[in-house]
């Protein structure tokens, strides 16, 4: 018997891959930028779970992490399936309407509303919930979730590629903690429920050249599990992204004429956290990105999907 392979779960493979590796990077953009830009891209208080063009979710192997909508949250668990799976959800520029230009200048802000239930992971390197965002010069911060922990995933400036950063102590399963992450010039600042927990320096992951890589895409976010080496189970309730919009170019008449004008238009309290030094690794941990596997298999699973169209096709 043939088993039914699902279009709605390969479709979203087919555009992330599509995202990552048809994206113009030497685009260059004439308009100005415009004023302060936020996108809501998911509320829990719609009762349902994230969906695209705002968010594209994939998991592999298929339907073994899938999101789901319990309790007036959204759930992602990779724990039950063991650490072949990979999970989350990306949004950037090429596939989000409307989405901002992230423009470190004039300041970057995502403020997000998670729980991390559970974590697990087998190297201190790695951890089962990460968000990643990259601004127009592909450039960012990678934030990692531990159950009571948050660190940041170094660059070959501040440690080592892909190695554990700076952290903080900080209990993230006590509940839905709301997060603000501010990326502005060269730093960056993480608060919990407006309190201040961490910061440092902005990071580079551009000298990763493996393939897949996600690390030179620009306007690029993420959130999920995309490691093996780890798995978590997290609650999500709000997800917002803050940058900024070019200038609509307006269109300017030249020729003269003797008839009337026309009109013109008028313008209308937590736990105390503990800061903690980066460690210094005991081992070598091989540079692998951790978001590679997960691209990687979208891009197979796609080829997989046209393979699949044109045998069944009558």
């Amino acid at each position: 018997m043939k088993k039914k392979l699902t279009l709605t779960g390969l479709s979203v493979f087919l555009i992330l891959g599509s995202v990552l590796y048809s994206y113009n990077l030497d685009v260059v953009r004439a308009a100005p930028l415009a004023g302060e830009k936020t996108l809501v891209l998911y509320d829990a208080a719609t009762g349902a779970i994230p969906s695209a063009p705002l968010m594209n979710f994939t998991d592999f192997p298929p339907e073994t992490a899938p999101q789901t909508y319990s309790d007036g949250v959204t759930v992602l668990d990779t724990t039950i399936s063991g650490r072949g799976t990979y999970a989350g959800w990306a949004s950037n520029e090429a596939i989000t309407p409307g989405f901002p230009i992230l423009d470190r200048t004039a300041s970057i802000q995502v403020d997000f509303t998670i729980q991390i239930d559970n974590e697990i992971h087998s190297t201190n390197h790695r951890s089962g919930f990460n968000l990643i965002v990259l601004d127009d010069d592909a450039k960012g911060i990678e934030l990692a979730f531990w159950e009571n922990e948050i660190w940041v995933q170094n660059d070959s400036n501040t440690g080592g590629l892909f190695e554990h950063g700076e952290g903080v102590a900080f209990p993230t399963t006590t509940g839905l903690i709301d997060y603000q992450l501010t990326l502005t010039g060269d730093s960056y600042i993480l608060t919990a429920n407006s309190q201040s927990i961490l910061s440092g320096p902005i990071r580079d992951y551009s000298e990763f050249d493996g393939f897949p890589d996600p690390y030179e895409i620009p306007n690029f976010l993420f959130l999920g599990d995309n490691t093996t080496s780890a798995q978590a189970r997290v609650q999500l309730s709000f997800l917002s992204i803050t940058g900024t919009e070019p200038v609509m170019p307006t269109g300017t008449s030249t020729s003269t004429s003797t008839s009337n004008p026309l009109p013109t238009d008028s313008p209308t309290l937590l736990p105390s956290s503990t800061p903690m030094p980066s460690p210094t690794p005991t081992s070598k941990v091989p540079v692998v990105c951790p978001s590679s596997g997960l691209i990687l298999v979208g891009m197979i699973i796609s080829f997989m999907m046209l393979i699949y169209v044109r045998k069944n096709q009558v």
